[in-house]
């Protein structure tokens, strides 16, 4: 079998390869355009016009794929079979004389009577060459023709040299996708991020000898991974690119330019529309926001990496001052004595040592994902609410009620993009920006080499991580009264920041101490990846790829249909409407929240989010419904025990030593499995076990959770390692993770295990009664649900209801 070598290099610089059948399906418009001869145009006054094959202009080099275009040309159609190319095809031939008179005979791939296609030797000499095709019967056509040193072009899908380009996309260099849907139309390609990039891979000819080669998309210059022969079809070029992830969404132009010449242009799709809201930040308030806390970190003596990140995440730049620290360490972390409070464990991230831009941006996006018009929370806020205990430190007490959210939005996400290089951040230093009182994004400072939580929060400790990223929203600020220190969770009030608004106006850009991150080059907010829709009367947003609903493409005899996931996703989020929020000012506000569907595989159907639902809900939804599918599933316990090497078998013999079966027999809500997740058990009894998928209290800590750290370990350590991934964790079903804190419940049909609805948004009792609502008609059998079994003496949950929930 013929293999095609894409020469897609990852960060290791393996080679990726792809069958022959696989490749000329992805580029069947250029094998038929070179091997069967597709009418590239007309012939011109000369007898025998030359053009290059990709571009259809006059523009050739060595080893370019060429066309010439006459009259005559051939006494039959007929084309090559194989490499190598032959030089007399059909009786026909053409000659070549080049600059230095040096006479040769093209490679030929086709002849026809109006048209010959042929390959440019690569020992031509530069200059001026003529050309002479002579056929079996003896009668001849000749032309002229200018060889340059390069003369880059593009193959496009249509028969102009414009338009969608014969490109292919890939995160992993394993698996390629085509940059045009089936039926022909651009696809919405992903640009990644910088810690999961998209790669794209062009096809062209006349590279020639080309040098400086750059590739510009949407106005920004690359410099190529790999430009040279694709190496199994003569005279095709292959470039290699990173998609530059801070392009904004809509149609962009790409264009290939080496030793002075430009390709013809193509067109890119990008996913988002081409418009930025009014109410996004500019390039020039990035540089104000920054140079703000630049300016009070020169104040404190303090050297720290900046980052700023639009509402939804996309880094609209990072500043690393001189002498900034590279690095930081993730973990439990005494933040005055630097102290480490918890043991590394292999299951966790204890000790990992990682960029300290990626905890930076981590920080920002926490603060811009977790806040919305009702409510602004800070990394400090998420802190507070994903500890052991709630308030943290107060024995007794349950686990916080978003105790795990830190493993959501991960760069491996196939949910949430742009998503975070960390995930959620609950280390001080994250601070949402709002924008004419308009939530527009956050900022997150980095320098004191740890990557922690704030242990006690009791103390008001001032952080000067968390005093510059106040000083940098000066102009920015969030409305006070939706501040988090504002709003009430259990009667507890949550914590916004400990510092005062100390900052000033920013200095002149170009004069702070330190240089911008190239990969984050400072820029506006970029559009949004959302479009405005409504589902049963309610307005909401969504992204394209996740709605309208779907049906499952299960083989189970019982699976959902569109029309049914449709009517889970209304009967949500007509609850939500009716519902009252928790964690929202002002109060009697309706619950904003997301709602994802998957299928028994954890495929997802539909996601739909309310108009204002918090942005680290999209992922978390579809992370719960995943969950609650996964733990019902006959098959969870033997896919644990069989992903990586058996790593996970530990947590299934630990449930089954529990009385807990993990075979189908039981129907697990996310509260219940979360419940089994905590490192005491019952949830918040001091002194107690762990639960089965946790650690033991000594060992664990919000960076090492046990099974849910465990699942995505490895896939974070790869990607912190410049690897490339296609999942966050080994299992199919679970391709972003699990959640353990409450909000979905699983899904059947006539009896049978058909998928699961997953809520993320204004409290976790209001995401239980919203999913409880959309399961309307597909809820498990009371006797099979959760809470029907005793661990340890212990009734399981199931889903908790708010009192007096409807507005």
């Amino acid at each position: 079998m013929t293999v095609w070598r894409l020469k897609s290099s990852d960060h290791a610089g393996r080679t990726a390869n792809l069958s022959r059948q696989r490749v000329a399906a992805l580029l069947g418009a250029l094998l038929v355009a070179l091997m069967a001869g597709i009418n590239f145009g007309s012939a011109q006054s000369a007898p025998v016009v030359t053009v290059n094959a990709a571009s259809y202009t006059e523009a050739v080099a060595p080893g370019t794929i060429a066309a010439a275009f006459g009259i005559d040309l051939a006494t039959r159609t007929e084309h090559a079979g194989g490499l190598p190319l032959p030089t007399e095809l059909g009786g026909t031939s053409v000659r070549l004389v080049d600059a230095n008179s040096t006479e040769s005979f093209a490679p030929l791939f086709f002849v026809s009577p109006g048209q010959v296609n042929y390959l440019i030797p690569s020992e031509i000499a530069l200059g001026s060459v003529e050309v002479t095709v002579t056929t079996s019967s003896g009668s001849t056509s000749t032309g002229e023709l200018v060889i340059a040193s390069a003369a880059p072009a593009l193959f496009t899908f249509t028969a102009d040299g414009r338009g969608v380009p014969v490109a292919l996309t890939t995160f992993d260099g394993a698996s390629f996708e085509p940059v045009v849907n089936p039926d022909g139309s651009a696809r919405a390609i992903d640009p990644g991020a910088v810690w999961r990039p998209n790669y794209l891979t062009l096809f062209g000819t006349g590279l020639g000898q080309a040098t400086d080669l750059k590739v510009r998309v949407g106005g920004i210059d690359i410099v190529p991974m790999y430009a040279g022969p694709q190496g199994s079809f003569a005279g095709l070029d292959q470039i290699n690119i990173v998609i530059p992830s801070n392009l904004g969404g809509g149609v962009v132009d790409l264009i290939v330019s080496a030793t002075g010449t430009a390709s013809n242009a193509v067109q890119l799709r990008l996913q988002g529309p081409a418009s930025v809201a009014q109410t996004g930040l500019s390039e020039a308030d990035v540089q104000s926001i920054i140079g703000q806390a630049v300016s009070r970190a020169r104040q404190l003596n303090i050297l720290v990496t900046v980052a700023v990140v639009d509402h939804e995440g996309t880094v609209l730049g990072v500043f690393k001052m001189t002498g900034a620290p590279a690095t930081t360490r993730i973990g439990a972390f005494n933040l005055q004595t630097g102290a480490k409070l918890k043991p590394t464990d292999p299951d966790g991230l204890q000790d990992v040592v990682v960029p300290a831009e990626f905890a930076a941006i981590s920080k920002a996006g926490t603060a811009a994902f977790f806040s919305t018009q009702g409510n602004a929370f800070t990394s400090r806020t998420a802190s507070f609410i994903i500890q052991e205990h709630f308030p943290p430190l107060i024995d007794f007490q349950a686990g916080g009620p978003l105790f795990g959210v830190q493993f959501s939005q991960l760069p491996c996400s196939d949910i949430k993009t742009p998503n975070l290089p960390l995930g959620l951040a609950g280390d001080p230093g994250g601070v949402p920006l709002f924008k004419n009182g308009v939530a527009a994004g956050g900022i997150g400072i980095e320098g004191d080499n740890f990557y922690s939580i704030d242990i006690d929060a009791s103390d008001l400790d001032q952080s000067p991580e968390e005093i510059i990223a106040v000083a940098g929203t000066l102009g920015f600020e969030a409305p006070g009264a939706i501040r988090g220190d504002q709003i009430l969770a259990d009667g507890v009030r949550l914590p916004f920041v400990n510092s005062a608004q100390s900052g000033s106006p920013a200095p002149s850009f170009n004069t702070l101490p330190g240089v911008v991150d190239a990969r984050f080059p400072i820029r506006a907010a970029a559009a949004s990846r959302f479009r405005t829709a409504s589902l049963g009367g309610i307005t909401g947003r969504v992204d394209d790829r996740f709605f309208p609903a779907k049906g499952s493409d299960s083989l189970n005899a019982q699976r959902l249909t569109e029309v049914e996931v449709t009517r889970i996703l209304t009967l949500a989020v007509q609850q939500a409407a009716r519902t009252r929020a928790a964690i929202r000012r002002p109060l009697g506000s309706p619950a904003e929240v997301n709602v994802a569907v998957v299928d028994v595989d954890g495929k997802v159907l539909g996601i739909f989010s309310t108009a204002d639902a918090p942005i680290f809900g999209f992922d978390v939804s579809a992370q719960k419904a995943r969950t609650a599918a996964f733990f019902s599933n006959s098959a969870a316990g033997a896919l644990l025990r069989a992903a990586e090497g058996g790593r996970f078998a530990k947590f299934v013999d630990a449930a089954a030593a529990d009385g807990v079966r993990m075979d189908g027999a039981v129907a697990f809500s996310d509260r219940a499995n979360g419940f089994l997740s905590r490192p005491f058990f019952p949830d918040g009894i001091n002194d107690t076990l762990n639960g089965p998928f946790s650690k033991a209290i000594g060992v664990w800590s919000p960076f090492n959770v046990g099974l849910q750290t465990a699942l995505v370990q490895s896939a974070l350590v790869r990607i912190l390692a410049g690897q490339p991934v296609t999942a966050c964790t080994a299992i199919p079903n679970l391709r972003n993770g699990i959640q353990i804190f409450a909000g979905s419940v699983p899904l059947y049909k006539n009896g049978v295990l058909v998928g699961a609805v997953g809520v993320s948004g204004d409290g976790i009792d209001q995401d239980d009664i919203i999913a409880a609502a959309g399961s309307v008609g597909f809820e498990a059998a009371e006797s099979i649900r959760a809470d029907q079994i005793f661990v340890r003496g212990v009734r399981l949950p199931y889903v908790k209801f708010p009192r007096h929930p409807n507005l």
